[in-house]
């Protein structure tokens, strides 16, 4: 089985470029401070439901934060 395709994390980005600190993320969406240090990682691959919630917090697509590198197969 192949595994699932990799993503560009941009939250950290995203974050200095809006001037939100991840503890201001944290109380936007009620997120843990273990699900806020998963998605500090590079690799970071979240949940749709929580990348939904990011997204939303900061008003912006989930594309803006997670960027497919290489689409998944047909």
């Amino acid at each position: 089985m192949r595994p699932g395709p990799a993503v560009t994390n941009r939250l950290p980005l995203v974050l200095r470029r809006r001037d939100i600190t991840w503890t201001e993320l944290a109380r936007r969406t009620s997120l843990s401070r273990g699900q806020l240090t998963r998605l500090r990682a590079r690799d970071a691959n979240p949940r749709l439901a929580v990348a939904e919630r990011v997204a939303a917090a900061l008003d912006v697509p989930v594309e803006a934060v997670w960027q497919l590198v290489e689409p998944w197969p047909r």
